[in-house]
């Protein structure tokens, strides 16, 4: 047991370093309908606190979604769910499959469809990069990862998910998704001071632990989105859909 337990030890060492240091370019050689078959396989589209909102509300929601998802050729390699989940703590989140949770108190606390759209269009870079995948690949060969899946108890699929759901991105990771995030938003001409608004607000009201964890600071966010320059911009939804969507839970 003792040779069968260092083998294991040695071999999730080994596995964990290689995908640490590599997994990046392997991660999208993965299917992407093999990705989601992990998203259902431990249920992470599942949430007990998701809202379902109104007919109205969804649609409104689909719509912003939209229009900053498709923008790009790659864009039909992967899908897009967002769910709104009814949660008092100001963020949002990406997971395997992209699935992607969006809480109640940042629909709430956002002062315009702009900011949403920019925490989005960052949730979907990290989805387009394989970000997620890279990171469940890397958290699965370590021993924590080894060990759940080989405990042999029922509850094993629920606690890797939760290993999932905890996991959190790596600086280079965060800041590719920033910079395509920003760049996303240009392409679909949605301003980009929503977004430095939001990191503003977020850092005066002592939010940035619970959203900026692992991403640059709030004043490195606000510069990257102040260098793209002006643009031309649109609209993405009007007032009246705009207060719909920040009921979405209510």
């Amino acid at each position: 047991m003792r040779i069968k337990s260092l083998i294991w030890v040695l071999l999730a060492c080994f596995l964990g370093a290689f995908f640490a240091l590599g997994i990046s370019p392997l991660a999208h050689l993965v299917p992407w309908k093999f990705e989601q078959k992990l998203s259902h396989l431990f249920s992470l589209e599942r949430h007990d606190k998701i809202c379902h909102g109104t007919l109205e509300s969804r649609v409104i929601l689909a719509k912003l979604t939209g229009r900053f998802h498709s923008l790009y050729p790659k864009d039909s390699d992967f899908s897009i769910d967002v769910f709104v989940v009814q949660d008092d703590r100001v963020n949002a989140y990406a997971t395997l499959g992209g699935v992607i949770f969006l809480h109640s108190a940042l629909l709430e606390q956002a002062q315009s469809p702009e900011e949403v759209a920019g925490v989005l269009a960052h949730e979907i870079a990290h989805v387009s990069n394989r970000h997620i995948l890279e990171g469940s690949l890397v958290h699965i060969l370590t021993i924590e990862g080894i060990k759940i899946m080989l405990s042999g108890q029922p509850s094993a699929s629920s606690n890797l998910a939760r290993y999932f759901l905890d996991m959190n991105f790596t600086k280079r990771q965060e800041v590719q998704a920033d910079q395509e995030g920003l760049k996303r938003l240009k392409q679909a001409q949605i301003s980009n001071s929503g977004i430095k608004d939001f990191f503003k607000r977020m850092e005066q009201n002592n939010f940035a632990a619970e959203f900026l964890s692992e991403h640059p600071s709030n004043k490195a966010r606000i510069e990257m989105a102040s260098k793209i320059g002006d643009y031309d911009t649109r609209s993405i939804i009007n007032q009246d859909e705009w207060k719909i969507l920040q009921n979405f839970c209510k």
